[in-house]
This record gives structure tokens, sequence and C-alpha cells, in this order.
């Protein structure tokens, strides 16, 4: 049995806006074992302004982590699997496990929810 890795997305970082995140906002799983997936990701806020827009590779059975300087609020959280299949959910992004939007892809799909996911 494999064991998942984790990354961490640095490029958060790059946002002139520098609030530091306290804890993981996103986390993007992969669940083939043998596939690179990259997915586009975006965060749209209330307002429906798009506050994330970012592309993300995941190796085979692995996770990224991504910690975002952004207000913790509730944002619809869209996922596109390399242009193929897609998801969205309202999730709320915080301090807590509980709080944040879990990504997962694998075998042409991709699904979107809110709070932790199990490793």
């Amino acid at each position: 049995m494999q064991i998942p890795q984790t990354k961490s997305d640095s490029s958060a970082s790059d946002r002139p806006d520098r609030r530091t995140p306290s804890s993981e906002s996103v986390s993007v799983r992969n669940y083939d074992a043998a596939t690179v997936n990259t997915l586009s990701v975006r965060l749209v806020d209330s307002r429906d302004e798009v506050v994330v827009d970012r592309s993300v590779r995941v190796e085979p059975s692995e996770t990224v982590s991504m910690r975002l300087p952004i207000d913790h609020a509730t944002y619809r959280v869209e996922a596109t699997l390399e242009e193929q299949a897609s998801d969205s959910a309202e999730c709320p992004i915080g301090d807590t496990p509980e709080e944040r939007a879990v990504i997962e892809c694998g075998n042409g799909v991709v699904t979107v929810t809110a709070g932790r996911h199990t490793r």
C-alpha cells in the first residue's frame, strides 16, 4: 500500500496582500496511482470576484496543500481537471480543518467538498 505524500503550494506568497494564512485553505488529492493530474482551481467570493485562479499539478497518489492569504469567508471553489471534468462547491475557508476546501481527483473525475478529508 502506497502512502500519499503531501506537498505545500508556496506560490500563495506572490499575492500583494501578504496576510499569513493560519491553516490549510485548500487540499488537492490525486487518487490516480500512475497519472499526474493538473487542475485549474478558482475561488470566487460573494461578490462573484475571482480571488484565486491557479493551476495545480498533483503527482500520483499525492496531496498538495494550499495555504492562501485570503479573508476568512465562504467561497465558491471551482476545480477543473485538465479541461475535462469539473465540480464546484460553497466552502467556508478559515482557521479550522472543517473550514477548508477539499478537491479530490482520479479516474477522470474531480470532486469539491467542504471540510477535512481522510488520508
